[in-house]
């Protein structure tokens, strides 16, 4: 039974009670009364008293039929919350402490109504109010609620921030991928806010629809740049499994600090062509691979590291989520436990949207990746705002700049925006990091500023491994 359904109970037994009660009592009254006369004679006064009681009851009768359906929180279709009181019940968490909500459509649900009708939308709107329901149910969380906000849309809300429900939504999605119900194709669409965004409970619901919109329209555009997805996805699980990539590599200049390489990868297909990281990453995800990916291309950069007789950094992207997980980093451990002439030559760049709130958590993963001699840089400062938070907390090695700022160097604005920045990072003891300088006008503008790594076509292309 789902927690609304539980709600509408409760209500019903305190309405019950307010009903019956008065009832009750005046039906005492009404028997002590006929009791007092030993039911000998019946005086006009009881005749009075019968006739009151009686018109008492019918007005609670009627009183029932009229404001039962007022009284009701939960949907006569779906058994969840009627928007009113989800909206009530969220305007009261997201004041109280950090509070996610979640939003979960049926994208289709006006295609299922014109094909086979609105008594099978209703249909399919309670069995996904339900399966919705059962499904975190099973993930050990009790007592949520959710709500019928509009047409195919619900509305979920936990205790929290959205870190900690963000992978039990992308199982969810997962599984409700390819979602038959009754013969009847249902096709969904998920997205997760919290309260750390905004209070306005408002603009947590438009931020929810903003975020939906987006994915929607980035799957849309998948679908039509993609010819043939299943076969897709077979040649990016083969090419994992046979460790069939290629490594490309770009020159990161610095005169005093010593020279550095950033890596990014692509996987090679059984026909030998490449496949990009924009296509097999979001299905590297969706399957569940990406930290056995991850570890894959770790242990290919100790290796080639190691080949290296030279200094050089070797510097490479890494998901934070991943980054934070254990198995993650005892493999690297053993890594770099076997391979002594990595340390200090290895960069982790890191890049993440939302914010993290266990911060003391990840940095003491970041400090113990540091301490096995790894190089850690926040990425995109000048444009996230999450790595201008984490600069306040986190004790990192380096800091490279938003790539637009580099692009458009040569514009007054973004050059005032990176200075202040590059005397912050000064000022706080970071070295700092630029990408995307063209031309021989940009590069002497990062010397003016001070930039300390410096990245882009005028420093040197793209090259392959074996180049």
């Amino acid at each position: 039974m789902l927690f609304p359904e539980q709600k509408e109970r409760e209500l019903r037994f305190k309405l019950a009670l307010r009903i019956g009660l008065p009832i009750f009592a005046l039906t005492v009254t009404l028997l002590f009364s006929i009791l007092s006369e030993y039911f000998t004679t019946i005086p006009h006064s009881l005749a009075i008293l019968a006739l009151v009681v009686l018109g008492i009851m019918i007005y609670f009768i009627f009183f029932l039929i009229y404001r039962g359906e007022d009284e009701r929180i939960t949907d006569l279709t779906t058994g969840t919350f009627k928007p009113e009181y989800l909206v009530k019940l969220f305007e009261r968490k997201i004041k109280k402490d950090i509070y996610s909500i979640v939003l979960i459509s049926v994208d289709n649900l006006d295609d299922i109504n014109r094909r086979y009708g609105s008594k099978n939308g209703d249909k399919i709107l309670f069995e996904v109010a339900h399966l919705v329901g059962t499904f975190f149910e099973s993930k050990g969380l009790s007592k949520f609620p959710i709500g019928h906000y509009r047409g195919g849309d619900f509305l979920l809300g936990f205790d929290g921030s959205k870190i900690e429900y963000k992978s039990m939504l992308d199982l969810f999605s997962l599984k409700s991928d390819s979602l038959v119900l009754g013969d009847i194709e249902v096709q969904m669409s998920t997205s997760i806010v919290d309260s750390s965004l905004s209070e306005n409970l408002n603009h947590l619901f438009d931020r929810l629809y903003e975020i939906q919109k987006e994915s929607l329209e980035e799957r849309r555009e998948n679908e039509e740049n993609e010819i043939n997805p299943s076969s897709l996805e077979s040649e990016v699980i083969e090419a994992i499994s046979n460790r069939s990539f290629s490594c490309m590599f770009q020159d990161v200049k610095n005169s005093s600090l010593g020279h550095m390489l950033e890596t990014s990868v692509k996987l090679v297909s059984q026909d030998k062509h490449m496949i990009h990281q924009k296509k097999f990453m979001p299905i590297i995800s969706r399957l569940g691979l990406l930290r056995e990916f991850e570890t894959l291309m770790v242990g290919e950069l100790v290796r080639v590291c190691s080949a290296d007789e030279s200094n050089d950094i070797y510097a490479i992207s890494i998901t934070p989520s991943i980054l934070r997980h254990h198995g993650f980093f005892e493999s690297v451990q053993q890594l770099f436990n076997d391979n002594h002439k990595v340390r200090g030559r290895i960069c982790f760049i890191l890049e993440e949207s939302e914010y993290f709130h266990r911060v003391a958590r990840y940095n003491e993963v970041l400090q113990s990746f540091r301490r096995m001699g790894i190089l850690i840089t926040l990425d995109r400062l000048g444009v996230l705002n999450t790595t201008l938070q984490y600069l306040k907390v986190l004790d990192v090695d380096m800091v490279r700049f938003d790539s637009s700022l580099g692009k458009h160097i040569n514009i007054k604005s973004s050059r005032s925006i990176l200075k202040g920045l590059q005397l912050m990072c000064k000022d706080m003891g970071y070295k700092t990091w630029i990408k995307m300088i063209e031309n021989e006008e940009g590069a002497k503008h990062i010397e003016k500023i001070g930039i300390d790594y410096k990245q882009g076509n005028y420093y040197g292309k793209m090259f392959n491994q074996g180049s």
